[in-house]
């Protein structure tokens, strides 16, 4: 080779990121100490998903593609999944395992993701492996798929690995959305060898759960979905022995049962019905409780004296496992930092008629429920005397987001209810004192269904002057709710509705229909400053281009599976601010 190109192929290569050095690697003089908190923060960033908002403009994009111009989208996809397959799967077909076994195992036989982070890191170099392995802070977090089967080797070296730092643990039991076996599950003794080959056994599951109950003062969080109520009795039967004595250090308890119900009046498996008391009664960390589907003992500590609880979420409860309208109160007035509260489907037992009743008069259980700290309230799937009781129950001063989710009646005296005057703990009033309605109060509201007249809509938004933020779910909603909140032309009629509000979450509204929106409101002098459209709505390319340069931030959200749960909180996302936890009482 010519001396003169020998020189300047090396010259090119000497600062060249993908050629090593020669000698030691810069790198390795960096203190174990700051490679381990260098490692930290970048599972943090891993974690975070910094791709995400380009992953849903990328979706809106294939799904508003003309007829006909998919098949190069799914050719280049297609390619992509080649791509990813191939770091984890060899020419022969054979997938590359770590010599931990750490890399989770995937639903999708397409192909398989990249590991976790931690894992990546721990295979560059043994300096780099030494390191990882003790940061204890990289492999506290442990999430079991429905494929995984026993002796679970990888969640032995996780809990291993991670020391004695709190643990957060996902169990998803769960078959794929694609799974035509389905989730059988009768509850009975011979259930086991007819559910889905795609989801774990009863038995490997009471196996995870003996590895994980041992370490149960470790756990910072749980999370388990289940499709199969049987499997979330074994999780529960776990967490309710006796032997156990607490779990000190549990800030989120999330349990969630995915089963269509057949009826909403009794409980599907009868032989399941118990209501556990889980951990002893006692987790006084405890910030978060999601039980979907999932009934517990009712009085126990944690619930009726959950002074640290937050946020409460009830749903899909039938009518013979909620709580009794004593028990509910219990819950509530036993939170006295509560600052969300969302019942889908469930609550106090009975209609308002039998709560009334219920205390007597020689306690205070059939009063106003005064919730000074709650700030969100979200109320899905209730009848309108049941959503009428509960309102007149609550007294709700520092109320600032309210989502609605309801179909198959009439909700017009239930607007009307929210727009008059709020229920009060205190009902003699100052002289000259005026009771404000609910809604005057609201920063954000989120409207997935709510059949009503269009006279009620204008009721509705005459009192949200201080809103700030709304979100319409249109497939089910009159077309009024989005009609008035264009500058009304017609004299002596109101010019324009909501004149705080500046940011829109929207489903179902077409690109056009939003441009011509902001551009009227943009005129009236009251512009949106941030939009939120869902992904697979018709939005051309030129009507994005329009509304970005007209916007301070417009971008596509991914819509709910599960036309049943409420529109996700955009405004959270556009404030790009995080709800820090209020410090912990010991």
């Amino acid at each position: 080779m010519d001396k003169s190109l020998s020189g300047d192929l090396q010259l090119s290569l000497k600062d060249n990121p993908f050629v090593p050095p020669k000698g030691t690697c810069p790198v390795n003089n960096i203190p174990p100490e700051v490679l381990s908190l260098i490692f930290e923060i970048g599972a943090r960033s891993f974690e975070d998903g910094e791709d995400s908002d380009e992953e849903d403009e990328a979706m809106a994009t294939f799904w508003n593609l003309e007829e006909g111009a998919g098949d190069d989208v799914d050719e280049e996809d297609s390619v992509t999944r080649r791509l990813e397959r191939s770091r984890v799967i060899g020419d022969d077909g054979d997938k590359s395992q770590d010599e931990d076994g750490l890399s989770e195992s995937s639903s999708d036989s397409t192909f398989e993701a990249a590991p976790p982070f931690e894992v990546l890191i721990s295979h560059i170099c043994q300096h780099w492996r030494t390191v990882a392995i003790n940061t204890p802070s990289l492999w506290t977090k442990i999430s079991v798929s429905p494929l995984e089967s026993a002796p679970f080797e990888r969640v032995k070296t996780l809990l291993e690995r991670g020391k004695s730092l709190p643990i957060d643990i996902h169990i998803d039991c769960e078959p794929p959305d694609d799974d035509e076996e389905g989730s059988c599950c009768s509850g009975s003794e011979d259930s086991e060898p007819h559910q889905s080959s795609h989801s774990m056994s009863f038995s490997d599951l009471d196996a995870l759960m003996s590895l994980l109950v041992p370490h149960i003062s470790r756990w910072g969080s749980i999370e388990v979905s289940v499709s199969c109520y049987k499997h979330m009795f074994v999780v529960l039967s776990a967490v309710s022995d006796p032997s156990i004595a607490g779990a000190p250090q549990l800030e989120a308890l999330q349990l969630y049962h995915h089963e269509d119900a057949e009826s909403i009046a009794a409980f599907a498996h009868p032989d399941l019905v118990q209501h556990f008391k889980l951990f002893g009664g006692i987790a006084p960390r405890l910030k978060s409780v999601a039980l979907w589907g999932v009934h517990v003992d009712w009085c126990q500590e944690w619930l009726s004296s959950g002074s640290n609880l937050l946020d409460l979420e009830l749903a899909y409860h039938t009518d013979d496992v909620r709580p009794s309208w004593r028990q509910f109160v219990g819950i509530l007035r036993g939170a006295p930092k509560l600052e969300t509260l969302s019942l889908c489907s469930s609550g106090p037992l009975g209609a308002p008629h039998d709560w009334r009743s219920e205390g007597g008069s020689s306690d205070d259980y059939s009063g106003v429920i005064e919730l000074r700290s709650l700030t969100d309230l979200v109320l899905a799937f209730h009848s309108p005397i049941y959503v009428s009781g509960l309102l007149r129950c609550l007294a709700l001063p520092a109320l600032k987001s309210l989502t609605l989710d309801f179909d198959d009646d009439d909700y017009t005296d239930i607007v009307a209810q929210l727009a008059g005057p709020a229920t009060t703990a205190v009902q003699v009033l100052k002289d000259g004192e005026k009771r404000h309605s609910l809604l005057s109060g609201l920063q954000t509201l989120k409207i997935s269904g709510l059949p009503c007249s269009d006279r009620s809509v204008e009721l509705m938004y005459k009192e949200l002057g201080n809103l700030k933020a709304l979100n319409l779910s249109m497939t089910y909603l009159t077309p009024a709710f989005l009609q008035l909140l264009y500058p009304c032309p017609v004299p002596g009629r109101r010019d324009v509705w909501l004149r705080s509000l500046t940011t829109l979450s929207t489903a179902d509204v077409p690109g056009a229909q939003m441009l011509e929106l902001v551009r009227q409101r943009k005129e009236a002098g009251v512009p949106l400053k941030a939009v939120y459209m869902e992904e697979n709505d018709e939005v051309t390319q030129e009507d994005v281009q329009w509304l970005k340069e007209n916007l301070e931030t417009f971008d596509f959200f991914e819509g709910s599976d599960n036309e049943y749960e409420p529109v996700p909180d955009i405004e959270d996302l556009h404030e790009d601010s995080e709800s820090e936890w209020e410090e912990v009482d010991d």
